[in-house]
């Protein structure tokens, strides 16, 4: 086991949960943010589903030509924008190698087997500490609309069934019997393949939640400070510059989006981009008749619809403009339609004035996989990259981490998340 403080940089989901995780195995940790609270980035109003069912990263094959094409497209789900092409030359040739069949198949598998694993264990922590962060097990509905996306969510679901994936699929019928609320649809529903073992549950609560059990373990917090630079000696980091005063100890960098930059100067090229996504929190308190019971995906769209306490959530689509945060009222327009066509009843007893809108960058790796492990140096560690699987794969993230900093047998493979041996 290490004895020297561990720093961690980044007090989103995987920074709270590395924190509490390494606090638990009684190491000297130190979580820094540069917020005044925790969660305050992609882990803030995500889309409050840990869906194992859902690991495939973005760049399908045939991504190509629609992703080049939505340039032109202001409404397009996955938009990428005109300025962004010349900043991601070399994250998007990688991204665009990854999407062949057999690498995308082989990261979906590798994705499933830690998401479900962190899922399971998102579980056993909740249980153990008694942690009340809006959980429930409802399973989710990958909803389609044609013969197409049957056969396409099909062949995924089989894909993974072989490794634990457990699923159902409903005709139009079945569907809703099991969802009611969709009888109303304007949309033509066909079908949907429903996995139970998928999972909802409020990161930014869960987060707020560990981190006092993590402070209660020893661990040391620091919010509101900057890490301005990584100090090093020969091919080790030896600590951080925080606000203009050094600390000694390994870092550990849970950064989000901002890991990048923070790897930049050492001389570290993280293919890590951000991919904006908006949600829409409404208030469900004043709704009479039934409740939405699951949550749903629209995979065409990038579009899901979360139940989630006395609150619903609506979030999706992936922009890649950079580190632009701005809301954009067209993209919030798009949420709001799509759930006034899916659920029309529903909609119409919402308070669409007082919905709260957000929009985050989720942390997207040129191959769709997290970087878990040691980093290019000696001292510096990673746990960062997971793009829409942030909040799914948080805490097995972090278990896995913790294990390989403390020198254990991680209960899972560690390989595929290596920064080293990768291709991107």
């Amino acid at each position: 086991m290490t004895q020297s403080p561990i720093i961690i940089i980044g007090a989103g989901l995987a920074g709270v949960t590395s924190f509490y995780e390494l606090a638990a195995r009684g190491m000297d940790v130190v979580l820094i943010d540069g917020e005044a609270q925790v969660a305050q980035g992609a882990s803030f109003a995500n889309g409050a589903v840990l869906h194992p069912s859902l690991p495939d990263p973005w760049n399908n094959p045939g991504i190509g030509w629609p992703l080049l094409a939505s340039v032109l497209n202001p409404l397009a789900p996955m938009k990428l924008h005109l300025g962004q092409v010349p900043k991601l030359l070399g994250w998007g040739a990688s991204f665009m190698r990854n999407a062949a069949p057999a690498r995308h198949r082989a990261i979906t598998q590798a994705n499933y087997h830690l998401a479900q694993y962190s899922t399971r264990q998102t579980d056993v922590l909740r249980e153990a500490l008694g942690l009340q962060f809006e959980a429930s097990a409802p399973g989710t509905l990958k909803l389609f609309h044609t013969a197409k996306e049957r056969a396409s969510a099909l062949a995924m679901a089989q894909l993974l069934a072989p490794h634990g994936l457990v699923y159902q699929a409903l005709d139009r019928e079945a569907l809703l019997a099991r969802e009611p609320s969709l009888a109303q649809a304007a949309d033509s529903l066909t079908g949907a393949l429903y996995f139970p073992d998928d999972r909802v549950g409020n990161a930014q609560v869960f987060c707020q939640q560990l981190l006092s059990h993590a402070q209660r373990l020893g661990g040391e917090l620091l919010l509101g400070a900057k890490v301005t630079r990584l100090h090093t000696q020969g091919h080790r980091v030896v600590g951080v510059e925080v606000d203009g005063e050094f600390r000694r100890g390994q870092v550990l960098v849970s950064a989000g989006v901002g890991a990048r930059a923070i790897l930049a100067p050492l001389g570290i090229n993280l293919p890590v981009q951000p991919a904006k996504g908006y949600s829409l929190t409404l208030s469900t308190q004043a709704m009479a008749g039934p409740q939405l019971a699951h949550p749903l995906v629209d995979p065409r769209l990038h579009i899901a619809v979360t139940p989630l306490a006395d609150k619903i959530r609506i979030l999706g689509m992936a922009e890649f403009m950079g580190h632009d945060r701005s809301i954009e009222p067209n993209r919030l327009r798009l949420l709001r339609q799509f759930f006034e066509r899916l659920l029309p009843d529903m909609a119409a007893q919402l308070d669409w004035q007082q919905g709260e809108a957000w929009a985050g960058l989720r942390p997207m790796s040129s191959d769709g996989r997290p970087f878990i492990g040691a980093a290019p140096l000696d001292g510096l560690w990673l746990n960062c990259g997971h793009g829409h699987l942030g909040w799914t794969m948080a805490v097995g993230s972090a278990r896995l981490l913790a294990d390989l900093i403390s020198g254990q047998t991680p209960a899972i493979e560690a390989a595929p998340f290596a920064f080293s041996g990768r291709r991107l």
